[in-house]
């Protein structure tokens, strides 16, 4: 009978002590800055997606902790930063506003080629479009910040922005390019010249949509190439101007109603064009040294401590 206890004591020892492991496992805390601390759960939480995309199946047990190991340290390091920025943003009263944010999202999306290419990219990603969002609000506060602590130590020159203009040209895309949007009526003549009538008395391609979204698709500011058009569409086009719709034009069993918004002639922006984007690009490739710099110097007075 003893012996039974002692044997059960044992057993109710061991399970405790592993359970005590492993939530002293989970919940070992591998960051704080500041006030704020990250677990090891939640840092796995954040890696998940990337361990999903980079760890392959028959890769062995020691390969795969590795390549864990790697992505916790990347992801580690962009949470800190992160983190401060955040901080140090509260501490100047820094914010972003819808409204900034929809002039840097609209960039962003003329630079990817529309809306639904973009949401294509992020769903490859795993990301979905809020946090895409969120991501660049972020960003959009780091360059706040960042132009406040590297103020004076951060110089971008004329020639600098001229060689970098030339840079990007050099892989310009030159073929013509068109900016639509479509509505696609599935397969009813009769509805898709309802919708013509629609848009021809001044509903716009949002308000049809939303009124047939059962029969009609809605393609939102695309690009397209002009070889990714048929001569008949291209044909269309030529014959009205941006803001202008075609008439519908039937191809296999759709009918299609398309809104020229504008087109590019293939010839490369002019260095005024891309002035100020290629000066942001050279600011936040300075900056980001003296910000890594800022954040090291911020790790040796503690106000950073890593504990993976």
């Amino acid at each position: 009978m003893e012996v039974r206890k002692v044997f059960l004591f044992l057993i109710f020892f061991l399970i405790l002590y592993a359970y005590s492991f492993s939530s002293e496992t989970i919940n070992k805390v591998v960051a704080v800055v500041g006030d704020e601390f990250l677990t090891l759960y939640e840092l796995d939480e954040i890696c998940k997606p990337y361990f999903e995309r980079f760890i392959r199946p028959e890769l062995s047990i020691e390969e795969k902790e590795k390549i864990k190991d790697q992505i916790r340290k990347q992801i580690l390091k962009g949470w800190i930063e992160e983190s401060l920025l955040k901080i140090e943003a509260k501490k100047y009263g820094l914010t972003v506003s819808d409204e900034e944010l929809g002039k840097f999202l609209t960039a962003e999306l003329e630079s990817i080629g529309g809306e639904e290419k973009l949401k294509e990219y992020l769903k490859k990603q795993g990301i979905s479009y809020e946090e895409y969002k969120e991501k660049l609000r972020d960003r959009i506060l780091k360059y706040k910040l960042v132009q406040i602590q590297v103020k004076g130590k951060v110089l971008v020159t004329e020639e600098e922005l001229k060689k970098a203009y030339e840079e990007a040209i050099k892989t310009y895309d030159l073929s013509p390019k068109y900016w639509l949007s479509v509505l696609i009526i599935n397969g009813d003549e009769k509805l898709a010249s309802s919708v013509y009538q629609e848009v021809l008395q001044g509903k716009s391609f949002e308000e049809v949509y939303n009124s047939h979204f059962q029969n009609v698709q809605f393609i939102k500011e695309e690009v397209f190439k002009k070889d990714e058009l048929t001569p008949e569409i291209l044909e269309k086009l030529k014959s009205i101007a941006p803001g202008e719709v075609t008439p519908v034009i039937k191809r296999d069993e759709n009918y299609y109603i398309i809104r020229l918004l504008k087109t590019e002639e293939g010839t490369p922006p002019s260095f005024e064009e891309l002035r100020e984007k290629l000066y942001q690009k050279l600011f936040e490739l300075k900056a980001q040294t003296v910000l890594e710099k800022w954040i090291k110097d911020l790790e040796e007075k503690r106000y950073i401590k890593i504990y993976l």
